[in-house]
């Protein structure tokens, strides 16, 4: 066997080689991925789905309907679970809204405290009677509509649905700042 081998054409054993090259790389290469992909997929993951998350469905925000008063606003902060990419927080603040009502038998509508301008905090004007984003003094009314100042568009009205125990539920959102059209964010 071993003078068969040395009468073999130097052309065969060349061949030979270029296989056992090609067969050795191309196992290299499948353990290389076998051991990568895991990494990469749990590096990517976040790219797949939504990264940040929180509020979407309507969060008790510990007010009852007969707590808003016609006229008189009530400010309240909207807590849920937090998503953030890997993270989860279970009870942390995502933001805050006002609870109006114009009539007593008027539904409650919520608004956010969010300034469509430029995001600064928006406030109750008891004396006037409005709300008052302070940074570009723009006034709003009950309604959330405009009524003088640089915003863009209205204060953002709030998805308010009601549970059977009378509490009320806010769907939270963050909008899109210095646009005419509310986009969310």
């Amino acid at each position: 066997m071993f003078v068969l081998m040395l009468n073999d054409a130097p052309g065969k054993t060349d061949e030979r080689r270029g296989f056992l090259h090609a067969v050795t790389a191309g196992l290299g290469a499948l353990l290389g991925a076998i051991v990568t992909l895991p990494g990469v997929a749990f590096l990517v993951h976040p790219l797949r789905k939504d990264t940040v998350d929180g509020g979407k469905d309507p969060l008790d925000v510990g007010a009852s309907e007969k707590q808003v008063k016609p006229g008189e606003p009530v400010m309240v902060d909207v807590r849920g679970e937090l998503k953030d990419a890997w993270m989860r927080t279970p009870d942390v603040k995502l933001g805050a809204c006002w609870l109006v009502r114009e009539k007593e038998k008027d539904p409650v509508k919520a608004f956010s405290t969010v300034c469509p301008h430029l995001g600064c905090g928006i406030d109750w004007s008891a004396k006037k009677n409005q709300f008052l984003c302070a940074c570009h003094n723009t006034y709003f009314d009950l309604q959330g509509k405009v009524l003088e100042g640089p915003s863009p568009r209205g204060m953002d009205e709030l998805d308010v649905k009601l549970s059977p125990e009378g509490r009320l539920k806010v769907a939270y959102r963050r909008f899109r700042i210095g646009s005419a059209k509310k986009e969310v964010v």
